[in-house]
């Protein structure tokens, strides 16, 4: 067993003291204030060995409000309490401390809140970004890391890799390919893309396969080439063709080559939004062909998330389209960098409180 006397100016002093000799678990024996000053005796023993029904000090509202001061009077008996006018100084020395631990605390509760850290440590917007999921190795891609850019700067840097500009190959197509999961909505998808066609070019100018295998693809494209050559070449004619994510596209694109070499194709990679990242990353393959775009889907029943946005970037994948709205007719918009640079910084700026 260890006993100590510790004496101080004040009961804070005397505290830190006796945590520092027997460690933050010492129990108090007892406090008494001599020749002006307070004297904490304490050990590390078993507590049992000095009280035989130990109470814990539970600070009320009282407490908090009236200062340690007193919650120390409290404690000591009559005879060792002071006069009226004796050791005032001591109590107001006391006061003032007690007073300062507590706006310490409040202070370090403050600065736990990550939004209330960045504002008193003046943490940089990367450091924002990177709050929100965003990669350091992705953003030190922008050059943006000597200056000091705004948020409104990062998010249309992240928003320009992300979305696919006015592309002619796409536009000059006459063949599009639809690559999707099963519930990824390549049939609607289909239809919507038929609307925006129909609408640039003229009604009954574009035609649907549905979903199937690349053999039977090869042969309905065969025999739409024969049937519309000349508006083909006009780019009057164009066609979708729908496949799973299991068909061999490096296969198909071989083949159709050899039946025109001249066909302009490209490939649109159907993913719906509120996907995880993780998923994305780990399921989706990167970006390999120039003629490969990316369209998100299901908009109406989910936001498009930052952390998606980065994996698609990660990924090499360019938007095209956003679509939404469960119909045929309406609901799909080519994507733009004003656009999702706005819903960028609404999100960044609504976790920052």
């Amino acid at each position: 067993m260890v006993e100590i006397t510790v004496k101080a100016a004040d009961s804070a002093s005397a505290m830190e003291e006796v945590e520092k000799r027997l460690g933050a678990d010492a129990m108090i024996v007892s406090t008494n204030r001599v020749d002006g000053q307070i004297e904490i005796v304490a050990t590390n023993d078993d507590p049992s060995k000095y009280q035989k029904s130990p109470e814990p000090l539970v600070l009320d509202k009282n407490y908090r409000i009236q200062g340690f001061s007193d919650v120390l009077n409290s404690k000591l008996s009559d005879e060792d309490k002071p006069l009226k006018n004796e050791g005032n100084e001591n109590n107001n020395d006391i006061t003032k401390t007690a007073e300062n631990i507590k706006l310490e605390i409040d202070k370090l509760v403050e600065l736990s809140n990550p939004v209330n850290a960045v504002k008193h440590e003046a943490i940089g917007v990367g450091e924002l970004f990177k709050m929100s999921g965003i990669k350091a190795s992705l953003l030190e891609k922008f050059e943006y890391l000597d200056g000091n850019p705004s948020i409104e700067e990062v998010s249309k840097m992240l928003a320009k890799s992300f979305i696919c500009g006015k592309c002619d190959h796409f536009e000059n197509s006459s063949i599009y390919l639809i690559f999707g999961n099963a519930g990824a909505g390549k049939t609607l998808f289909s239809k919507k893309l038929k609307t925006l066609f129909e609408a640039q070019i003229d009604p009954k100018s574009c035609t649907i396969f549905g979903e199937q295998n690349i053999k039977k693809s090869l042969t309905d494209i065969k025999n739409w080439l024969t049937k519309n050559k000349s508006k083909i070449d006009e780019k009057k004619k164009v066609s979708i063709i729908e496949f799973s994510n299991s068909e061999n596209i490096d296969d198909f694109l071989f083949k159709l080559s050899k039946i025109d070499r001249s066909l302009k194709v490209s490939i649109l990679n159907l993913m719906p939004v509120g996907t995880s990242y993780e998923y994305l990353i780990k399921n989706m393959p990167q970006r390999r062909l120039e003629n490969e775009y990316l369209a998100l889907t299901k908009l109406d029943l989910c936001d498009l998330s930052i952390l998606e946005i980065a994996a698609f970037v990660e990924l090499g994948h360019k938007c095209m389209f956003f679509s939404g709205v469960p119909s045929p007719e309406e609901g799909l918009y080519f994507s733009k960098v004003g656009q999702t640079v706005d819903h960028i910084v609404q999100t960044i700026k609504s976790r920052m409180g």
